[in-house]
């Protein structure tokens, strides 16, 4: 009888410690790999729970063995030194080499000027940020069947659909038992905001787009997301998942796979993604020469911003980037959780903003980019570069960029109405007539817009806001010594021909020269071949040593009745 009760007594434990092993897995299901640090801190969970029944044996009926009690530590031994091994210190050069950056002396290649690019770059620029996304989104979910078993993602991605551009977000579950009232159904679809002008204004359009979504991030059991790539790919190191829409507006989850590459598990590496369609989990792994074209995001944002935060770290080794940080350059994605002091004062109306450090936009080719800025990380009064990621490829490009830095301009601008207590967006970068510039949107404590506001990054000085876009460009314009007028249908495209000012380049002698200031800045005036051409000092400060009878070569653009000198050296 004592034989049959010690019998059941061991069943029990050992089926007690088999029940708390696959509770474990089943909650934290990590990649069955020794390439990952979750199996290995799953295999040491497993191995105490083996070793405390062993232990609860040999206390209880002398039934056991002492060496099973060693097996957790072996394989916490094994994890550290794998972690060690995995450490950057010894693998500088492959961290900083994920990333490659090229970079580029002349920004315009990057940033084509919004007021001569046939109204494509100006269309292009996203006015409507990720918190106004956000506003709309919310705010159009509440027209859903059941909205309350609801709630939208915070997650809003970029994305190019149909040649227009728009944030992307799911209508996930709002919790356990809201997924147990509206799983049969599954989820009511995804939403779509509308970011880019169209036709020179600001849609700010908010669309849900009805599709039975059934796996997601938010949902449980059998239609959790990350459990349900993980029955198909039970070894695959996954990153973040991001939703993607193809052509038709099927919905698909993008989910990278990463590879460490030196040590255990360090320097991992994006070769592969998953592509799991939201609607049937039907999935397959591709490599990323044959991502399908529809993708927009390849890699995730923590990805690209922490391979591109160690290539400008390590450039002088491991240990400067953490003591002596000579020749280091930062993000401003770095300072991402920086908080601005908005109205200067203690009291409760006082308020923080936070910077965000980045922003999504399009670059010349139609992708999607993210941008931040490099500041020297001895020294944080001004930017020195301008970065471009292509959430696509991976690519890096770096733009020699020097002024002043994002969260100095979102202060000036909101300096310009502080007593509406205007709040700016995170800046864009643009280009306005051959000048690298920031652009925001100011908002009001209700989220929606009141003005605009653009600062010179070469020049922080100039800084005007507007209550509408054209009329912030035309101060800007005024302000830097252009006193014509900007008009928003002169440049956005159309559905025939877009309108293009005409840029012409001239030759000829210098017949006569006058200078006068306006708006703080010196103005040329020249007599070239019987024509008469304005330009700013500006354009080519050498111009103050050109004299009668030099012959100039220059482009020239008509802007009303002058024609403005937009390059200009001599011949």
């Amino acid at each position: 009888m004592k034989r049959v009760v010690l019998s059941f007594l061991i069943a029990e434990l050992v089926l007690f410690a088999v029940c708390i092993v696959y509770a474990v897995y089943y909650f934290f299901i990590p990649a069955i790999s020794i390439w990952s640090t979750g199996f290995w801190v799953f295999i040491i969970v497993a191995l105490l729970l083996v070793a405390l029944v062993d232990f609860l044996l040999m206390i209880i009926c002398d039934f056991g063995s002492m060496y099973v009690l060693f097996l957790p530590v072996i394989a916490f031994v094994v994890f550290v030194i794998g972690e060690l091994s995995s450490w950057n210190v010894f693998h500088v050069e492959a961290a900083r080499d994920v990333i490659r950056v090229t970079e580029i002396e002349d920004f315009e290649e990057g940033f084509p000027d919004v007021l001569e690019s046939s109204g494509k770059a100006f269309n292009s620029l996203l006015v409507v940020d990720y918190d106004m996304s956000k506003l709309l989104g919310d705010e159009k979910a509440a027209d859903i069947k059941n909205a309350t078993w609801f709630d939208v993602d915070e997650e809003y991605n970029l994305i190019k659909y149909q040649d227009r551009y728009y944030y992307l977000s799911l209508i996930d579950y709002d919790g356990f038992f809201k997924y147990q009232k509206a799983k049969q159904d599954g989820l009511p679809g995804y939403i779509l905001v509308e970011v880019a002008l169209k036709q020179g204004t600001i849609t700010g359009e908010a669309i849900i787009v009805e599709r039975p979504i059934r796996y997601s991030p938010g949902a449980f059991r059998e239609h959790d997301l990350k459990r349900h790539i993980r029955s198909q790919f039970r070894s695959a190191i996954l990153d973040k998942s991001h939703l993607e829409i193809d052509e038709r507006g099927t919905p698909f989850w993008v989910t990278g796979v990463k590879t460490p590459t030196q040590g255990l598990f360090g320097v991992p590496v994006i070769k592969s993604v998953i592509i799991t369609n939201a609607e049937t989990g039907e999935s397959y792994s591709c490599g990323l020469d044959d991502v399908p074209e529809w993708v927009d995001h390849v890699f995730s944002l923590g990805y690209l911003m922490k391979n591109t935060h160690n290539h400008y770290a390590y450039v002088n080794g491991y240990w400067n980037s953490k003591v002596f940080k000579i020749g280091i350059l930062r993000l401003s994605y770095d300072y991402k959780n920086l908080k601005r002091h908005k109205n200067g004062d203690d009291s409760e109306a006082s308020q923080f903003a936070n910077f965000y450090g980045y922003s999504s936009i399009v670059g010349p080719d139609g992708d999607v980019y993210l941008y931040t800025g490099l500041t020297p990380a001895d020294k944080t009064e001004g930017n020195c570069g301008w970065l471009t990621i292509n959430t696509r490829t991976g690519d890096v490009k770096e733009y020699k960029v020097l002024g002043t830095k994002e969260e100095s301009a979102q202060s000036m601008v909101e300096n310009l109405v502080r007593e509406q207590r205007y709040e700016a967006t995170f800046p864009l970068p643009v280009n306005i007539g051959g000048e690298p510039c920031y652009l925001m949107v100011l908002k009001g404590k209700s989220g929606l817009v009141q003005g605009y506001g653009i600062v010179n990054v070469e020049n922080c000085s100039i800084a005007v806001v507007g209550d509408t876009l054209e009329d912030a460009i035309n101060k800007y314009l005024a302000k830097v010594g252009n006193a014509d007028e900007f008009h928003i249908r002169d440049y956005y495209e159309t559905d025939e021909v877009a309108r293009k000012p005409e840029v012409v380049e001239k030759f000829g002698k210098i017949a006569a020269i006058y200078t006068a200031e306006l708006n703080g800045t010196t103005q040329f005036y020249y007599v070239i071949n019987e024509e008469f051409y304005r330009c700013p000092i500006t354009v080519n400060e050498k111009q103050v040593f050109f004299k009668v009878g030099d012959e100039v070569i220059f482009k020239s653009l008509k802007r009303g009745e002058v024609m403005m000198i937009t390059e200009i050296s001599l011949k």
